[in-house]
């Protein structure tokens, strides 16, 4: 190791921090200015002359690279990454390993995560980092919370563009601020976690969601009478245990609004209970079957906009609103602004509890929540699997072996029992939809009383005070901006006059100006569609795009002619 020290240079740091301003969040910028360079920070020059920067501590000298040959050590960490796609790495240090893996062409994509601004500033005073810091493709991200991080993840990987995730630790960095790196690592873990499953969701609904949103376009025009507020309402679910409170929901406090998921719409209506509305956010037409026995005329149903066409065109009062997908937050801000309900949980009956909530219930009571299958039953008596079955039954395959089919596909399938000798099944989609409601209880501003019956304990927060309770909103949509014609003509040509997609296709769409991101971003869930079909061998990400680009487009164009006609 050359004993020669690298001196601070005030002109290479202005150089590296206008790489820093140029192409990184602001904070990154004004937490390293507003830092005092850290005094224990040094940098040496290596055996070949690279510098090297090492922090004194108790004593010694801990390096962040090889004193010998860091070029070499990072090429040679390079080559254990063998998949191209997103990177996240975990601490910069001089930048060596960074630069190798960008030079090898296996970063689409990438953050940088350097915790300790005093530290980053003391190099960035010696080391000339402007090579790494200016590329577009990386992200610094400097002393992030846990929401930065996880908003900079979600913001910037796209599974179906920017391809695998991996992290790669630069060790010397990182031996020097462990707990903050293993904390950045474990919020990582969580992060991945949720886009992961929310990709897998896209891959199969992706493209159905977009075309059942544009062809709601016209029915969701329609006006309809506000409804709303409420004071209490009960949820019912179609969970086997419902069957046990029919007598109860029926013989409800009067006031008490009656909110049906479909999927109990039809227990509900055998049973002469009517409820005040209905609500649906299945993409899929199998949801059709719910609504067998009709749907009585003076309820409304309240749907997602990627709720099928068919089941839109059932009732005489469709109420639209708007989830998390782009596409509709895209038409609620440029043809009408319809109520943002939380889909999050992935189930209507969160949903339902979401729709509670915003009429202003205060309290909101949940039958047939079950998140199992008590005694292997699937679901209530009288709920769409039940005649579904019955047709499809023969000889050699009776319902009773339709509903073990049923419930068995799962591949992840426990047996849980009580001390009483009940049972349940419970399965890992089953417990992230109770997970997933636990956490809605926590936070909204409602009481939610979960009726247990044979379902597994649930966490919901029925057991805390009244919390202070929001003003109930009339739910209805806002008028009109233009005419269906005029805005799928409009977002037409929007997507027509998309630049052609190239190869990168990560940094193609950073390149783009900011309506032709929302533009894409509408389109992505479909994407990802487009990938799970290819196979195991997709093609190159620019290729996708651009076979969403035009498939997205026909959809588009197709219903603006026929609502046209």
């Amino acid at each position: 190791m050359a004993r020669m020290r690298i001196m601070l240079d005030p002109q290479l740091f202005e150089r590296n921090m206008l790489a820093v301003t140029s192409q990184h969040p602001p904070p990154c910028a004004e937490r390293i200015r507003a830092a005092q360079p850290d005094g224990r920070i040094s940098v040496a020059l290596s055996r070949e002359g690279l510098p090297v920067p090492y922090l004194a501590v108790d004593g010694r000298n801990a390096y962040m690279h090889s004193r010998f040959d860091p070029a070499r050590e990072a090429n040679r960490l390079a080559g254990q990454y063998i998949k191209s796609g997103f990177y996240v790495f975990l601490g910069l240090g001089a930048g060596y390993e960074i630069a190798s893996l960008i030079e090898a062409g296996r970063v689409a994509k990438g953050l940088i995560i350097e915790y300790d601004a005093p530290m980053l500033r003391a190099i960035l005073e010696r080391v000339d980092l402007t090579h790494i810091l200016g590329d577009r493709r990386l992200h610094l991200l400097v002393d992030p919370t846990d929401a930065e991080l996880d908003d900079a993840i979600a913001s910037s990987y796209v599974p179906s563009v920017t391809g695998n995730f991996v992290s790669v630790p630069i060790r010397g960095r990182i031996d020097l601020s462990q707990a903050q790196f293993q904390r950045a690592a474990d919020s990582i873990r969580g992060a991945i976690s949720v886009i992961s499953d929310d990709y897998s969701v896209q891959s199969f609904f992706g493209k159905r969601w977009f075309s059942n949103i544009v062809r709601n376009l016209e029915i969701s025009n329609k006006p309809t009478p506000p409804v709303g507020p409420i004071r209490e309402a009960y949820v019912t679910a179609a969970g086997p245990s419902l069957e046990l409170y029919f007598n109860e929901i029926s013989a409800r406090p009067k006031g008490t609004f009656l909110i049906a998921t479909d999927t109990s719409l039809r227990a509900l209506l055998e049973r002469g209970i009517e409820p005040d509305a209905v609500i649906s956010i299945d993409c899929q037409h199998i949801s059709y079957y719910h609504f067998s026995l009709g749907m009585p005329e003076r309820i409304p149903l309240f749907l997602d906009l990627a709720s099928p066409p068919t089941v839109s065109r059932l009732a005489s009062k469709p109420y639209f609103f708007s989830s998390g997908h782009p596409l509709a937050r895209y038409i609620t801000s440029r043809f009408r602004a319809f109520p943002v309900l939380d889909t999050s949980g992935g189930n209507v009956t969160h949903a339902a509890v979401s729709l509670a909530e915003y009429l202003g219930a205060s309290v909101v009571r949940v039958y047939g929540a079950d998140f199992s299958y008590p005694f292997g039953k699937s679901y209530a008596r009288g709920t769409y699997i039940y005649p579904y079955f019955d047709i499809r039954q023969s000889r050699l395959k009776p319902s009773e072996s339709l509903f073990a089919e049923f419930l068995y596909r799962n591949q992840s399938i426990d047996r849980q029992e009580d001390d009483n000798g009940s049972f349940r099944y419970v399965t890992k989609p089953l417990v992230a939809y109770k997970e997933r409601l636990e956490r809605l209880s926590a936070s909204i501003s409602c009481r939610l009383v979960r009726v247990r019956g044979f379902g597994v304990h649930a966490a919901t927060a029925s057991e805390v005070p009244s919390r202070r309770k929001k003003p109930g909103k009339l739910f209805a949509a806002g008028r009109p901006y233009q005419k269906p014609e005029e805005f799928l003509t409009s977002y037409a040509k929007d997507i027509g006059s998309l630049p052609e997609p190239y190869n990168h296709a990560a940094s193609y769409l950073d390149g783009l100006g900011a309506h032709e991101k929302d533009v894409w971003t509408t389109m992505l869930p479909s994407v990802a569609a487009f990938r799970r079909e290819a196979g195991e061998l997709p093609p190159e990400p620019y290729e996708l795009l651009s076979r969403t680009r035009s498939w997205c487009a026909t959809v588009v164009l197709d219903e603006l002619k026929r609502v046209a006609k």
